[in-house]
């Protein structure tokens, strides 16, 4: 048992996970799917096409990416590999497939599809069967998957437009939004924890005027919102808001000299980060959610408050002279 327990924190102590940056650029001519390391280095190219890739979304385990192509002369979500291999056809429907996002267990797939006439909220297993459908509202968009994977947040386009969250047992629906009239909004998903949703509320036709606001939800986990904040953005904001991995900062896209970038944006210090610096456009970038906390370099600290506490009290003396000796020190925000 003491072997097994020393192997296990050796292996933490020496195996950091890295967060990773799921992105668009158009730098070979069309939009295409690339991943970076969270500090913007290590840019790769995963996708090759002469059609488009859109809507990139990490696995929940950070080994595969789900998206959006027209590549076979049709809108269809597929699935490949975090190195970009095994690319593989998942919805094979001939109506437009969109906008992926995984359900935290890692079986199944929420999307948008046309496939009754109307755009609707369905899910599909990640072997491409049991596909259900999942909202009976007009127009509705951008499926964003909770933590706790009990609800699904969504864009409505109805008499009562907004940011929505509906229970995909019970169909129970709850909306996220204020109402801004005349005001398309778009959602940018939720915080690591669970507690908050972040969306964006164009200001005027053009979208060059936009908003964005994280909403903060009832402990109860009921889908009744507690408060409303309006983030306050760099002048550069383009659009394309997500959470960082951390849950402390925000990416986005943003106009610099003339061309398309992404950021990180601090929400407690409001430091900016420029990621990406290309002369074509960089966008929609998705960071994996590492199972241990990220640093903003990218590292994933050892939780050592947390190993101590699921030890026996008999082997912390040794534990701790061990971790101390390889350089393992609690992280201080």
């Amino acid at each position: 048992m003491r072997i097994s327990i020393l192997v296990a924190c050796l292996w933490l102590a020496t195996s950091p996970l890295h967060a990773q940056i799921v992105f668009l650029s158009t730098r070979t001519g069309n939009w295409q799917i690339y991943r970076m390391d969270a500090n913007g280095r290590n840019q790769t190219r995963l996708t090759r096409n002469e059609a488009g890739d859109y809507s990139p979304v990490w696995s929940p385990d950070g080994k595969q990416i789900a998206f959006e192509s027209i590549r076979d002369g049709n809108w269809d979500i597929y699935v490949m590999d975090a190195d970009g291999g095994n690319q593989r056809n998942l919805t094979q429907h001939p109506a437009i497939d969109s906008y992926p996002d995984w359900h935290p267990d890692g079986t199944r797939i929420a999307f948008n599809s046309n496939r009754d006439g109307t755009s609707h909220i369905y899910v599909i297993d990640t072997n491409g069967g049991n596909v259900k459908q999942i909202t009976h509202l007009e127009f509705a968009s951008s499926p964003k998957w909770s933590p706790d994977g009990k609800w699904i947040a969504f864009e409505w386009e109805g008499d009562l437009s907004g940011i929505y969250i509906i229970d995909p047992d019970t169909t129970h629906l709850c909306r996220i939004s204020r109402t801004i009239p005349e005001a398309p909004m778009s959602v940018a998903g939720w915080s690591p924890d669970g507690k908050q949703i972040m969306y964006m509320a164009a200001l005027d036709e053009a979208r060059d005027n936009a908003i964005v606001v994280i909403a903060t939800l009832s402990p109860d986990r009921n889908g009744k919102v507690v408060r409303w904040e309006q983030v306050r953005l760099p002048r550069s904001f383009k659009g394309s808001p997500a959470w960082g991995a951390d849950g402390k900062s925000i990416l986005f896209t943003g106009e610099t000299r003339g061309n398309d970038d992404i950021y990180r944006y601090r929400l407690d210090s409001r430091k900016l980060r420029r990621l990406t610096d290309h002369p074509n456009n960089d966008g929609y970038p998705h960071e994996w959610h590492p199972p241990l906390r990220v640093s903003e370099k990218g590292l994933a600290p050892i939780p050592w408050g947390s190993i101590k506490s699921n030890l026996s009290s008999r082997n912390l003396p040794f534990l701790t002279f061990l971790f101390s000796s390889i350089g393992v020190k609690e992280e201080v925000e």
